[in-house]
């Protein structure tokens, strides 16, 4: 018996040298889901008092309509909401669903990113991010340290404030767009795994494409490089959509003499996902959150619920497209790639 336990021990450790064992993923899973959901309640704070530019410290949680201080054992995120039956304890006024399902989204997203970027060596459980798609000589083993998942979260994090408080109030808060441009450089420096490189395999010097992945910066200066890159393309891209779009508007006479076409915390909004993810990741991004607004927005005409004049904020198809290329831009790009003239290889 002691033999059989000291195997399974051992197979254990072998396991977890290469990976993460099943029974840990379900275990750190779980971890992640429970963050998720405390820092989703955090975040609903911000969203409601950054636009009133109030402290998110202070005062504490409270009950808008009695101002009850809500104490912590009726503040646990999500369960509080359906134990309380979503009214506050002392006045019985009516909290708005959205609490909770803030707090669940972001739950799932920490997991979501947790299982898309495993640590070194171990494969996604849910296969969300592929390493490569080439034969077996251009597989390499994933390079993402437990270091560039917090980073990861935070980018998120920003995500989702942003994407409810243009939801709200048609604007971004500085502190997601001009901080989100300070934290990329930061962290791209600090965690150079979070910037990818694409990378063509030659068989020879001057031979054909035998294989795309893509590999993680192993210098921080090539990193910071991306990033500045990133930042610079995803800034001044859509800045300069934004300026012509505002002069032919303006010249057809959709738009008066002094409104914009797009928003500017748009653009600074691209320009904070191009110093996460360089700019191959701002491209990605400003096409997929265009073809996203797109297929939200021909309904609506269609409805009669929107005009062509319509206001309709941009900043969150911007955060869905950054979500959608976190977690699976890379198989995107690589199926692209691998399939389009004139990159298409036999592989």
């Amino acid at each position: 018996m002691n033999g059989w336990f000291d195997q399974q021990v051992l197979l254990a450790f072998d396991g977890a040298r290469w990976g993460l064992v099943p029974a840990a993923w379900a275990v750190f899973a779980a971890a992640a889901a429970v963050l998720g959901a405390c820092v989703g309640s955090f975040l609903n704070v911000c969203i409601y008092r950054i636009p009133l530019d109030q402290s998110v410290v202070r005062p504490r949680s409270h009950c808008m309509s009695c101002g009850a201080l809500i104490p912590w054992y009726h503040n646990l995120p999500v369960v509080s909401y359906f134990v309380l039956r979503g009214r506050c304890a002392r006045c019985g006024a009516r909290f708005s669903f959205r609490y909770a399902a803030v707090e669940a989204l972001v739950a799932l997203l920490f997991v979501a990113v947790f299982c898309a970027f495993p640590p070194a060596g171990a494969s996604a459980p849910l296969g969300i991010v592929p390493v490569s798609l080439g034969g077996a000589e251009g597989a390499v083993p994933s390079l993402r340290p437990l270091g560039a998942i917090p980073v990861r979260w935070l980018f998120v994090s920003g995500l989702v404030i942003g994407t409810f408080v243009d939801f709200d109030h048609y604007f971004l808060p500085d502190s997601v767009t001009i901080g989100g441009m300070a934290a990329g450089l930061v962290c791209s420096l600090l965690v150079p795994e979070i910037q990818p490189l694409l990378v063509f395999v030659h068989a020879a010097p001057d031979g054909p494409v035998t294989a795309i992945r893509f590999a993680e910066a192993h210098s921080r200066w090539a990193a910071l490089a991306l990033s500045a890159a990133g930042l610079a393309a995803g800034f001044g891209g859509l800045q300069a959509v934004r300026a012509a779009g505002t002069r032919f508007f303006r010249r057809i006479g959709h738009i008066g003499p002094e409104e914009e076409a797009m928003g500017f915390g748009d653009v600074k909004l691209l320009g904070a996902i191009g110093a996460f993810f360089g700019p191959l990741g701002a491209l990605v991004t400003v096409v997929l959150g265009a073809v996203a607004g797109v297929l939200v927005a021909v309904p609506l005409l269609l409805a009669g619920r929107r005009t062509l004049l319509s206001r309709i904020p941009f900043g969150p198809y911007l955060s869905l497209g950054a979500l959608l290329w976190l977690l699976w831009g890379r198989r995107l790009v690589l199926a692209y790639l691998l399939f389009a003239p004139p990159w298409r290889v036999a592989l």
